[in-house]
């Protein structure tokens, strides 16, 4: 940013002067300054440090006036510009940095730091000289790995003789942690993964961590909503844990309101949110929070949040993760004789998938075994020292079952790795009976995006040992003994009798088509066994909480001796359709009895319609500032016609978002299809991302990763620029805009 020194020399005095005004400016402050070093201008030479701080792609280094983002514990160049030729003999420079927003900068909590230059470095801040020009300097400064995370500001002292002058300017000053840079830094997409255990389907996500307004809106959330002092701003523990509490609204009018109904008036549904940008812009607008959000839209604005900050960053998807609210690594259910969910005694549950976030560091509140990734979660569950916020919890600490570890291990421990348990209440007055465990249900297929590549990577070896081995379970088994609560202390005494149930589903099936659901029962004894069967199917939020029953069936058999039975329940599409919730999630659960032996099986799983991919193309090459005619289409797979259809177009520097509304309805079987145009401005691997939504399907989408050619020849314009013309910029779209076009399809 430039800078202008608050005393200027003055025009050179006109020697017809009186000589009495002529001694007069021979002894003023200003005339003495003609012969002093001064520093006129500052040139943070942004295109020489953006490139090597992996910083250039931010919005605030393409400014008119640009405002340098750099990286801790890294060289970078700065050009002042002077009255005179610096001499070396005479004149001494030094570099004051300070913390914008700290109250009263001093040395002692680093939120001043001052720079001799040309010195021996001081707590890893350094500065020398590179070049020395009659007009000019080129000094080379390098920051402390552990400097403040904020924005700075510079000062430049400049002493001759016995003479001290100061010349400030502005700086933002932002800082890097860690890990494979490219991806978990840099990259500005990517994949959010959603779907069940049986279904994983990855969600495009722009994170747009460079954009107007972004950064600022980070900064805005750690120093305005989390009241975060600049000195806690240097801790990578205390800025993701922060970050956790600012994301969300409930206690702090953070950046998202949550909402897991399905009622999303005055505001955007989650389903709809493709990216952070609009979220964070509105935000920082509006300083209110932005509507609506559920745990992967959380995790998005995280990872935008902390790549941003140079913090590495993925999201996380746990499929069937647990929540645990008593604390006591166990997901407990309890039922009646009917096999009905007895909801006031049920506080737990288990979330089709659950999204958070890892963040890489070193933990220097703990050893160093438990460096590395870290995780943290934004979604407002449960309160962690009287906030909602979660993390940072060590990934090794989690899989050694350390729970007394901090920042919130046992949570995230129960998320991967609990136990599922089946009680059968009998009343107030009588024990509880343990119907059955499930050890191997929770916490599967942990995914993230790979690096550098658009498929999804397993980390479920980062949180647990495989599922049923001896280490996984002397892991939880040590757990529970590190555990106080009373089901934890009552479910390590008991013992359980196992039974030759099968409970099996369907695996993959499209929405559209029916489904069915099926018991085996082994009789490996000698005489026979009557056994009474409910097999039953309801509709769930994503969060694991049931939204409506859809079919239940019961039937009484009789098991020859060493014979299996199979008894089946089959729902069809009229039958599940109308209660339906977003994510076309079931819960297929089954509970069976033995009279002879009175023994009782429960078990239960989800079960996920999958829903069609939108198919994308394009035709030639894709190239920089040349119209592109892309398609996007997809098979109906109702038995039903879909109206009001309407594909919607986004791609981070290939397009604004587009709103193409369909003019007829799609017969069954029929195909949706638009075409649109797309005009890139960078070049490199870019993803295009098409939504579908209607009145009877939604949520449908495609990606296309795609690579843009640069321009050969750059093209002029009328000043001899090779920079894109105004009309080749891709605007950004409002969430006012896409607010307008989502309530008025509404409407």
């Amino acid at each position: 940013m430039e800078c202008r020194s608050p005393v200027r020399p003055p025009e050179m005095t006109d020697d017809t002067r009186p000589k009495q005004q002529q001694r007069q400016l021979k002894d003023s402050p200003v005339n003495r300054l003609r012969h002093f070093l001064i520093v006129k201008k500052f040139d943070w030479k942004t295109c020489d440090n953006g490139p090597l701080h992996h910083t250039a792609q931010y919005e605030l280094m393409e400014r008119e006036k640009p405002r340098l983002v750099l990286r801790r514990g890294q060289e970078f160049t700065i050009v002042l510009e002077t009255n005179q030729k610096m001499d070396e003999d005479k004149d001494k420079i030094s570099l004051v940095f300070s913390v914008v927003d700290a109250k009263n900068p001093n040395f002692g909590n680093q939120t001043l730091v001052g720079i001799g230059i040309g010195v021996e470095p001081c707590n890893g801040w350094s500065a020398s000289v590179e070049d020395i020009t009659d007009c000019s300097i080129t000094l080379k400064v390098n920051t402390s790995s552990k400097a403040i995370v904020g924005e700075w500001k510079l000062e430049v002292d400049v002493k001759s003789g016995d003479k001290v002058h100061s010349f400030p300017c502005n700086d933002a000053v932002y800082l890097e942690g860690d890990a494979e840079k490219k991806e978990y830094v840099l990259n500005d997409s990517g994949l959010i993964w959603r779907g069940t255990t049986k279904c994983h389907r990855p969600c495009p996500w722009n994170f747009a961590q460079f954009e107007e307004h972004v950064m600022e809106c980070v900064l805005y959330v750690l120093t305005s909503v989390c009241k975060m002092s600049p000195s806690n701003r240097s801790d990578p523990v205390k800025v993701t844990r922060a970050i956790s509490a600012g994301v969300n609204s409930p206690d702090d009018a953070g950046v998202l309101v949550g909402n897991w109904s399905t009622d999303y008036s005055g505001g955007c549904p989650p389903t709809k949110w493709r990216g952070s940008q609009l979220i964070l812009q509105e935000y920082y607008k509006t300083k209110k929070p932005v509507k609506y959000g559920q745990c992967w839209v959380f995790s998005g604005v995280v990872t935008t949040a902390c790549r941003a900050l140079g913090i590495p960053s993925r999201s996380i998807t746990n499929f069937s993760s647990a929540h645990d609210t008593h604390n006591s690594l166990t997901i407990d259910y309890f039922f009646d004789d009917e096999g009905e969910v007895i909801e006031r005694l049920n506080s737990d549950s288990v979330w089709n998938f659950h999204v958070w976030n890892e963040v890489w560091m070193t933990r220097e509140d703990l050893a160093p075994d438990y460096n590395g990734w870290q995780a943290i979660d934004a979604t407002p569950q449960e309160e962690s020292d009287g906030q909602y916020r979660c993390g940072p919890a060590s990934l090794v600490a989690i899989k050694k079952g350390e729970i007394h570890r901090s920042y919130d291990v046992p949570f995230v421990f129960a998320e991967v790795n609990a136990d599922k348990l089946f009680w059968k209440y009998r009343g107030s007055c009588q024990p509880m009976k343990l119907l059955g465990k499930k050890t191997d249900g929770i916490g599967q297929f942990l995914s993230t995006k790979a690096v550098g590549r658009y498929i999804r990577d397993d980390v479920t070896h980062l949180y647990k040992y495989a599922e049923e081995s001896e280490e996984e379970r002397n892991v939880m088994r040590d757990a529970l003994r590190r555990c106080e609560n009373v089901f934890a202390r009552y479910y390590l005494n008991e013992e359980i009798e196992d039974v030759e149930f099968d409970f099996q589903m369907n695996d993959d099936i499209v929405i559209g088509q029916p489904f069915t659901s099926s018991v085996v029962v082994h009789n490996k004894s000698g005489k026979d066994f009557d056994v009474e069967i409910l097999l039953r199917a309801d509709t769930v939020m994503y969060t694991g909480a049931v939204k409506e029953m859809v079919k239940k069936h019961k039937q009484y058999i009789t098991v020859k001796p060493y014979t299996k039975e199979t008894v089946t329940m089959e729902v069809s599409f009229t039958e599940y359709y109308c209660k339906l919730a977003d994510q076309c999630a079931f819960n297929l659960s089954c509970l069976a009895k033995v009279k002879q032996t009175d023994f009782e099986y429960f078990a239960q799983d989800d079960f996920r319609c999958r829903k069609p991919d939108i198919k994308i193309e394009h035709e030639g090459e894709m190239m920089v500032r040349k119209e592109t005619k892309c398609t996007a289409s997809f098979t109906n797979p109702l038995p039903m016609a879909l109206t009001q259809g309407r594909f919607i177009i986004q791609g981070a520097g290939l397009t604004r978002v587009q709103f193409i509304k369909l003019k007829e309805s799609i017969p069954v079987g029929g195909e949706a299809k638009c075409e649109f145009m797309v005009k890139p401005i960078i070049g490199g691997e870019r993803t295009l991302t098409v939504m579908f939504d209607s009145r009877q399907l939604e949520d449908v989408d495609g990606l296309l990763t795609l690579e843009v050619a640069e321009v050969p020849v750059p093209a002029l314009d009328s000043n001899g620029s090779d920079q894109p013309a105004a009309s080749d910029a891709v605007p950004n779209t409002t969430t006012e805009e896409i607010l307008e076009e989502t309530l008025s399809e509404e409407a």
